[in-house]
């Protein structure tokens, strides 16, 4: 096996915790924009003008 592939298939916990990192993120955006989406409920709009 030569040293190019040996080192390609090492393993990097940096990219580990970055991809976590990552993923904690995405969750902390998705609970902040339910959690504002729960105190702001859509107004109910008329579809008819009732003519």
């Amino acid at each position: 096996m030569s040293a190019a592939s040996q080192s390609s298939r090492r393993w990097r916990p940096g990219l580990l915790c970055w991809a976590l990192a990552l993923f904690a993120l995405h969750v902390a955006a998705w609970t902040a924009w339910f959690i504002i989406a729960a105190h702001h409920p859509v107004a109910e709009v008329p579809l008819t003008t009732g003519r």
